[in-house]
């Protein structure tokens, strides 16, 4: 069925994390209906677009601290201009600068309109086995050493389930926090999720994935299964 868009509306839309297929049929009717695309890169937007047919105008959008952000683009908005906003990869708004742009358009009352697709975060979750209820997203780890070790301290003080990107150069530091903080704890670690090179590996614990950690290439979704020993493998059926 085909979708029309509104004026004056803000379509949140998740593109592919690697596999082209992962685009949705909805987000491809957006994209060529909208005035505008708001990005994080343009570079990236544009080379999507043109492996899609998409000729729609791109902009990329960075964080405004100015008095008054974004004030062109909510102006162009009021006047009944649509406008679609993507990340890089995935769905926007979840780690990337696209929240801040989303905040102060539903404070100047902008209808704002999610269109859900790829996303490494609900993608681990669904291959993890895991009950997951409840998670913990940390989003990407600080870049800090000494705050990263701090939001890992907070995570492990939980009883679920604890997701968090992390890039590639920075896994010689993480192996020995999760050892240190999470010891008995199983890792999944996703990399590379989509992509020609996927893998889903499965750690009894940290000392293992230390051991014989993943090939330091690509991107890197790590899952804690941070349950009590007596909640593993239990479902929720009795509370249903």
């Amino acid at each position: 069925m085909a979708h029309k868009r509104e004026a004056g509306s803000l379509y949140v839309v998740a593109t592919p994390i690697g596999n082209l297929g992962d685009i949705t049929l909805r987000a491809l009717e957006i994209f060529k209906e909208v005035d505008l695309v708001l990005c994080e890169s343009a570079k990236e937007t544009r080379s999507l677009f043109s492996k899609l047919e998409i000729t729609t105008p791109v902009l990329a959008l960075y964080k405004d601290s100015s008095e008054t952000p974004f004030a062109n683009v909510l102006d162009q908005l009021k006047a009944g201009k649509s406008m679609a906003l993507v990340s890089d990869a995935g769905t926007p708004g979840v780690s990337d600068p696209g929240s801040q742009m989303v905040r102060i358009a539903r404070e100047k009352g902008i209808r704002i309109v999610p269109v859900p697709g790829a996303s490494a975060l609900t993608a681990l979750l669904s291959v993890s086995g895991f009950q997951v209820n409840p998670t913990y997203f940390l989003g990407f780890l600080s870049e800090k050493p000494s705050k990263k070790r701090r939001e890992l301290e907070r995570a492990s003080e939980i009883d679920g389930l604890v997701v968090f990107y992390e890039s590639v150069h920075k896994l010689p530091r993480l192996y020995p926090m999760l050892e240190d903080l999470f010891p008995e704890t199983e890792v999944l670690v996703g990399r590379e999720l989509t992509k020609t090179f996927e893998e889903v590996l499965y750690y009894a614990n940290p000392r293992e994935l230390a051991k014989d950690p993943p090939n330091a290439k690509g991107e890197f979704v790590f899952l804690l299964n941070h349950r009590k020993k007596t909640l593993k493998g239990n479902s929720d059926s009795s509370d249903m």
